[in-house]
This record gives C-alpha cells, sequence and structure tokens, in this order.
C-alpha cells in the first residue's frame, strides 16, 4: 500500500487501520523519520556531556589558578579570570549548538508536501546531515574529555574551530531543508 495519501473514503479508512492512526513503522519514510529523531537526539546527548565536561574543568580551572583571596591579595590573577571566561563561552557556545540541534525540524507530513518533493529521498538526505552532526559532536566530547586546566590555553582554539564548524553543518542542514521542495 502507498504512503501517498488517497482521497477515496475506503482507501483513507484502510491506511489509517493500517497505520495504526499514526507512524507506520513498517514504512521507509516513517523509518527514516525516526532515524533522523534518534540521530540528533544523539548529537545533542555528545554535546550536553562535553558542556557538563566544561563545567567541571571550569571548577577545577578556578580551584588549580585561582588562590583563595586575602586582605593582601584581594583581586584574582586577571589572565586565569580571562581562561575562566573563555571556559564560560566556550561552554555557552556549546550548549547553543546543542539546543539548536535538538529543537532542528523534519519536513511536515501533508498532502501539500507530498506533491513536491520526495520525502523518502529528503529525509534519507537529513540523516546523512544528522550523521555529520554525530560524529562532530562525539568528536568534540572526545576533545572536551582529554583537556586538563593546565592545557586549556593551548586547546581552546582547537575547541572553539570545531565548535564552529559543528555550528556551519548545522546551518546548512536547516538550509537544506528550507531549499528542497
Amino acid at each position: 500500500m502507498s504512503s501517498q495519501p488517497s482521497n477515496n473514503p475506503l482507501v483513507q479508512q484502510l491506511q489509517l487501520l493500517l497505520t495504526g492512526y499514526g507512524y507506520n513503522f513498517y514504512n521507509k519514510t516513517d523509518q527514516a523519520r525516526a532515524d533522523d529523531v534518534l540521530v540528533r537526539e544523539r548529537a545533542s546527548y555528545s554535546l550536553s556531556q562535553a558542556v557538563s565536561l566544561l563545567a567541571q574543568l571550569r571548577s577545577d580551572y578556578h580551584t588549580r589558578f585561582i588562590p583563595p583571596l586575602t586582605r593582601a591579595n584581594p583581586d584574582p590573577p586577571q589572565e586565569a579570570m580571562a581562561q575562566i571566561r573563555a571556559i564560560e563561552a566556550a561552554q555557552q557556545a556549546l550548549a547553543s549548538v546543542e539546543s539548536g540541534i535538538r529543537g532542528m525540524s523534519v519536513p511536515t507530513q501533508d498532502r501539500i508536501w507530498w506533491r513536491f518533493r520526495q520525502e523518502h529521498a529528503l529525509l534519507t538526505q537529513l540523516l546523512n546531515f544528522d550523521l555529520l552532526l554525530v560524529r562532530g559532536s562525539e568528536r568534540i566530547y572526545q576533545h572536551v574529555s582529554r583537556i586538563t586546566p593546565e592545557d586549556w590555553a593551548s586547546q581552546s582554539a582547537t575547541l572553539r574551530q570545531m565548535t564552529q564548524q559543528l555550528a556551519q553543518t548545522a546551518k546548512e542542514r536547516e538550509r537544506f531543508l528550507l531549499i528542497q521542495l
């Protein structure tokens, strides 16, 4: 049975009965739609774990490089505070990319769009974009998990570049979805 909607009421009822008034898990289009959500969830999970690691790194950096304040020394070292702010900025950038990935759109299922596009092919191409997002987010997680407070300064530029690349991939996915009809 075709996944395309029909104008015949009998065929419509049969489609509803076979699909359980929802997703048909045997339909390749619905499988691709569900896979898209799962893959994006995996990417956002890796990024949220990296954000948590950066929060721990910030705490460790603070403990290691910022001594307790005293009357004789009431101000923390400015270079250490700049590194703390850089860790916070990296944490916020990753959190922003993570929330963007989690909230990405998927094409709707309606009769109007079925006339203009091949939904299964579109979802397969979106899944390829999402796989790039997963690979990039896992690379970021692996990179952040290896950073120690001592080598943060040397690794921050690499992390920033990886975050920008992942954000660019996310933008390309959204742009692809807007252009494709």
